[in-house]
């Protein structure tokens, strides 16, 4: 009868042992992937601003943005980084409450349309960003004049001498159009709306343009006009000036059919390129849902598992006490096993944690420092609950081991 009795509590407390493994792992997963507050936390620790920097200093020299653009970008991501964690945050929380089955559906696109408010990044990116440092860039792309008479050539290289100015002046309008059509773009590629449709008026920047060229015109005119008075310098000007804007924006809009130029407009009436664009986003995003359904299933599985197996370590405790009838044996049982648990589980840790961090320099060479940084950091972190939770097991382990020590002595004494 002792023999089996022994088979019985040994048989329990291997079970025991076994469920407590699993128990931890599962908590673990509880408190780390599966807990949005835990996902919050390390995104917050992610330093996106040396990412940016390390990812833009490590491009190929075909892929190099202008110098002019990466200086400008790197500037820029530290003061709407804030932004960026507040909307990425802001999303992460419904879509966690839809997969632990805290809210009956979500509909992804209207998350993300409410939370990551893509528009409102650009736009604060575009404030920081210096358009007149960013202007060279964009001048190399301008016709060079060949096929175009000598008035339209002299307008031309005055508008690249004027061009600093120039940009400096129409900065303002030119943040004001982008920022103001980022938005119908926006809607229109989360399906918010069902066309898209855009006019920019380009009489500011007409007038800005003309009132820069005509003084050089006038100082500087060409050979043939040297001699000219001002008068007749003005009315040069004035024939010459149409047929070269025109002329101007019929250059830079060839490469994009999709934009249509009128002279004193420049419209946008949905490009194939974006819808294009929209049909893949609709796409991904049912894949997405479909994905994060299946995703919510499983883990409804697991949440009634996860209950299962606490109800299955209460009876293998509770079997162990009824087997040994006294305060003392049962206290020396799971004594053992709790700290036994507790000690190898924490050593496990250890070791796996440093492994787990040394390694991660040589399985992603490449990554950037600091990135390398978070994941070593992020590894630190998701053993943390593992860690706190055989901390908890060793003392209680040792405390009814201490139990049963004391026990034993107190009844001898009686």
């Amino acid at each position: 009868m002792n023999s089996l009795k022994s088979s019985a509590i040994g048989l329990l407390s291997s079970l025991l042992f076994l469920s407590l493994t699993v128990f931890g792992l599962v908590l673990t997963l509880n408190m780390t992937v599966l807990n949005a507050d835990f996902v919050t936390s390390q995104l917050d620790k992610l330093d996106m601003s040396s990412l940016v920097e390390e990812a833009i200093s490590q491009q190929g020299s075909e892929e190099e943005l202008p110098e002019e653009f990466r200086t400008a970008l790197v500037d820029a991501i530290p003061k709407v980084e804030p932004l960026v964690k507040e909307q990425v945050t802001a999303a992460i929380y419904p879509i966690y409450d839809y997969l632990l089955g805290e809210s009956p559906d979500l509909d992804l696109a209207d998350t993300l349309y409410d939370t990551i408010l893509i528009p409102d990044l650009i736009v604060s990116l575009l404030d920081e960003l210096d358009i007149s440092a960013l202007a060279e860039e964009f001048l190399e792309e301008l016709p060079d004049g060949e096929g175009v008479s000598q008035e339209e050539d002299y307008l031309l290289w005055a508008f690249l001498e004027a061009s600093d100015d120039i940009i400096a002046e129409l900065e303002p309008w030119i943040k004001e159009q982008v920022s103001a059509a980022v938005y119908p773009v926006y809607d229109y590629l989360l399906g918010e709306s069902q066309s898209l449709s855009l006019v920019i008026s380009l009489e500011p920047a007409k007038e800005s343009v003309r009132d820069a060229l005509r003084p050089v015109f006038l100082e500087s005119p060409p050979p043939e006009f040297a001699d000219l008075p001002l008068a007749e310098l003005e009315q040069e000007f004035n024939d010459s000036w149409d047929e070269f804007w025109n002329e101007l924006w019929g250059n830079i809009t060839q490469e994009s059919p999709q934009f249509e130029f009128t002279g004193s407009s420049l419209s946008l009436e949905t490009p194939a390129e974006i819808a294009e664009l929209k049909t893949d986003i609709t796409e991904a995003l049912v894949e997405a849902e479909e994905a994060l359904g299946e995703a919510r299933e499983y883990i409804g599985y697991y949440q009634t598992g996860f209950g299962i197996l606490i109800v299955f370590m209460l009876l293998l405790v509770g079997g162990i006490i009824l087997i040994k009838r006294e305060v003392r044996g049962a206290s020396r049982i799971l004594g053992i096993t709790f700290l036994s648990y507790g000690i190898l589980e924490f050593v496990g840790i250890f070791i796996a944690r440093n492994l787990a961090q040394t390694q991660i320099a040589i399985v992603l060479p490449d990554i950037p420092s600091s990135l390398q940084t978070w994941l070593e950091q992020l590894v630190g972190s998701s053993s943390a609950p593992l860690q706190t939770f055989c901390i908890v097991l060793i003392v209680v382990g040792a405390a009814l081991l201490a139990v049963s020590f004391i026990y034993r002595r107190n009844q001898s004494t009686e």
